[in-house]
Formats: structure tokens, sequence, C-alpha cells
């Protein structure tokens, strides 16, 4: 299975988790409830594969976060915008 199709289904397993994990919370939350032990179970064994899928999520995406952090907070972009703006500064003089 080739890179795009792992993470397809990734993000497709989070979907449904987080769809889960948010409809058994709602049951939780609503009274009357609370008190099922089903639930519970669901929504922490399910919150629980969540997580090590949101960490295989990040492990793919690894690549991109530090291209684009770098890109965030690269000096170059300001160094660019500081010659900007001083050449706007020397042409109005």
């Amino acid at each position: 299975m080739n890179r795009t199709k792992i993470n397809y289904v990734v993000d497709l397993a989070l979907l449904i988790q987080f769809v889960l994990v948010g409809y058994s919370g709602l049951l939780l939350f609503i009274d009357g409830h609370g008190t099922s032990h089903f639930w519970k179970l669901i929504h922490e064994k399910i919150g629980i594969l969540m997580l090590a899928f949101f960490i295989a999520h990040f492990v793919l995406h690894w690549g991109w976060l530090m291209l684009n952090t770098k890109k965030c907070f690269s000096r170059e972009k300001e160094m660019k915008a500081d010659e900007i703006i001083e050449a706007k500064h020397t042409n109005i003089d």
C-alpha cells in the first residue's frame, strides 16, 4: 500500500473515531446515560485507539510539518520584508 492510501485510511479512521468519541461523550454527558458502563468503555477504548491513529497521522505528516514550520519562522522572509520596506523609504526620500 502506498503512502497516499495509508494516509487516506488513517484519516478516515480518525474521522470515524472522532464521531464515535463525540457521540459517546454526548451520551455520557446527558443525564441518565452517565452511568452506562458500555458507553464509558466505548468512549475510553476508542479514545485510546484515536490517540494511536493521531500519532500515526503526525508521523505521516512530519516532513510537511517541519517544512512549513521552517517557512513560517524563516528569517529569510523577514529579511525580504525589511528590504521592501527599506526600498520604499529610499524611494520616498
